[in-house]
């Protein structure tokens, strides 16, 4: 994600600074400029792109870990949680789901998260709570199927608005696009000489 310009600041616009930053954000989310366990700037370099105070930008960090939309490891950064855009998608959702077979598997799945999540926040060393983030990763891995299951439910039921076209996954009809690369780390390469 490349952050390159300041956000102009609307006089009009009646919400709080850092609720404004917050709201950024989420919009970047949404249309995929940010993706799952994508970085973001530190609270001293977001109050620079965004105009803002130091203290404005790590109030709205707080808002969005608070809001489960990120999440921080300690000496590497914040990150976008990777359920991100699913909460936000369900956000918009106008009824509850009437299905009691598929309603039972989201109960299920949700518990099992907030017992990961409790995890995570009681760990008392950083392999304990990356453990806890790699399970949390792996069981949302796991369900891409209930999620699939939720969106078929909801789409049918004109209930969400459709999923950004670089989310999709293509039909059986359509071929599917080759993965993207990830940057490798600068910790696994060896020093050329």
């Amino acid at each position: 994600m490349a952050y390159d310009q300041r956000m102009a600041h609307d006089p009009d616009d009646k919400r709080a600074l850092f609720q404004q930053v917050v709201d950024d954000i989420l919009d970047q989310i949404r249309d995929g400029r940010l993706n799952p366990n994508d970085p973001l700037p530190s609270a001293r370099k977001m109050a620079d792109l965004y105009g803002v105070a130091s203290m404005t930008a790590q109030r709205a960090l707080r808002e969005l870990q608070h809001r489960r939309i990120t999440y921080s490891v300690a000496g590497k950064g914040t990150f976008v949680h990777p359920d991100a855009f699913d909460l936000l998608r369900g956000g918009v959702l106008r009824e509850p789901i009437d299905d009691p077979d598929l309603r039972s598997r989201v109960a299920a799945y949700l518990a099992d998260q907030q017992a990961i999540t409790i995890r995570y926040h009681h760990a008392r060393t950083t392999d304990d709570k990356n453990t806890a983030l790699h399970e949390l990763l792996r069981h949302a891995d796991t369900n891409n199927d209930l999620i699939d299951a939720v969106i078929k439910y909801q789409a049918d039921r004109g209930n969400l608005a459709q999923q950004p076209e670089h989310l999709r996954r293509p039909s059986n009809d359509e071929k599917a696009p080759p993965p993207a690369k990830r940057p490798r780390s600068s910790r696994n390469r060896t020093p050329k000489q």
